[in-house]
């Protein structure tokens, strides 16, 4: 798959691609609330759309910017402080 994003970034470029990414968040977002106001669907088809747009997009940002590891671990890291909020509530 990296290769193929590769290919991608270099055919269109840095930058629109980074204008790509904000663009696909943004359907996501509108396609999250639509989905609120009259689930349908449509509706959820329209967000499985977006959600695979976005993890596409999110990808070819960590190409971009060298920072594949680093994202990884940062996951990592809010998930385990978001469970360990949540166990410490209970």
């Amino acid at each position: 798959m990296r290769n193929r994003l590769l290919f991608i970034i270099d055919t269109y470029g840095t930058q629109p691609q980074v204008d790509m990414a904000l663009e696909e968040t943004s359907e996501l977002q509108k396609a999250l609330l639509k989905h609120r106001r009259k689930p349908s669907d449509e509706t959820r088809k329209d967000i499985i759309d977006e959600i695979a747009d976005v993890q596409i997009m999110l990808e070819q940002l960590k190409i971009i910017y060298s920072c594949t590891k680093e994202v990884d671990e940062r996951v990592n890291y809010k998930i385990n402080r978001q469970i360990e909020r949540i166990m410490n509530h209970e």
